[in-house]
């Protein structure tokens, strides 16, 4: 290899190596139940959301293929059409890779999805880390690392969810800006761990209902704002105090309750959105208020940014 060579390819080296996990789903080997390594690790944060359960078992991305790891794989085969056999072949890789886009992000979600937002309500302070991972309690590349496992249950969950497009709202944000509109101090979002959402042709029940049985840990839900609140927090070991299900509570009729003990929103005909919370908001309830929310309105939804006050 000539000099100039040399230098390109280490070029590629360095600057691949600052994308996390890029191309990570690629495994020299076939897997399967008992193997252990990092490549097992990788395919675990790829299929962590296909686990079938609902009953808050933890799929951990520990490296190692054990029974539940199995369980998410064969959910994922039979998904895709595959032979049903829980081991991770060239198949499953193959489709694996197809979602995966070059950069390191997925096929249905892009980086600029889940950096922080500009609020024109926010200081310049608040608003010096928008269009970035910056200004969090961890690294730049942290934060994207957490991102990218964010994106892979994400791509479950709209895979379950008939493809159908999912609007997000708010992803990372910065100390700053998370104080500035009302988040917890202790806030996911500040980690790349959270996402607020909304699919496309899905109740937020529905919604909340796949969640369950995609590996999200922290599910939240509204009484007056008509999105969902999802986050990994378990996977999140930069924050050991919130490691813990997190889920609605439900009322003697099964609706998912709030923070506030208000049915959330879309739970019954009788939940709106007051006017008070629609004047706050950049998109009216016509826009993306709707129960069941057409394209449409998940892409006004994600275009609106937060409001003051939104917390988590």
């Amino acid at each position: 290899m000539n000099f100039i060579a040399s230098v390109v390819a280490l070029t590629a080296l360095i600057f691949g190596a600052l994308t996390p996990q890029a191309h990570a789903a690629e495994s020299s080997r076939p897997l399967s139940e008992g193997d252990k390594g990092d490549d097992v690790e990788a395919l675990q944060v790829r299929v962590a959301g296909w686990f079938p359960e609902r009953d808050q078992r933890d799929l951990a991305e520990n490296g190692f293929y054990g029974r539940r790891t199995t369980k998410a794989v064969m959910a994922f085969e039979n998904h895709y059409g595959l032979e049903v056999d829980g081991a991770a072949g060239g198949k499953v890789f193959k489709i694996l890779e197809e979602l995966e886009d070059p950069d390191g992000s997925t096929e249905h979600f892009d980086w600029a999805e889940f950096v922080q937002n500009n609020n024109g309500r926010c200081s310049d302070a608040a608003n010096r880390f928008a269009g970035t991972f910056r200004g969090g309690p961890l690294p730049a590349d942290e934060v994207k690392a957490n991102v990218q496992r964010l994106m892979w249950r994400l791509e479950a969950l709209r895979a379950k969810s008939g493809d159908e497009a999912i609007g997000i709202n708010s992803g990372f944000r910065s100390i700053p800006y998370n104080k500035c509109i009302g988040g917890a101090s202790l806030s996911q979002h500040l980690y790349g761990t959270a996402a607020d959402l909304r699919v496309a042709g899905t109740t937020n029940r529905h919604a909340r209902d796949i969640a369950r049985r995609s590996q999200f840990h922290g599910i939240g839900c509204y009484s007056e704002f008509t999105h969902n609140h999802l986050d990994i927090r378990l996977e999140n070991a930069d924050l050991p105090a919130a490691q813990y299900w997190w889920w609605p509570e439900q009322d003697a009729k099964g609706r998912d309750l709030a923070e506030d003990g208000k049915p959330c929103y879309g739970e019954s005909p009788s939940v709106r959105v007051s006017a008070s919370a629609a004047r706050t908001d950049s998109w009216t309830l016509t826009k993306a208020g709707s129960f069941v929310p057409t394209a449409r309105e998940v892409k006004d939804l994600e275009a609106s940014g937060e409001t003051l006050g939104w917390g988590d």
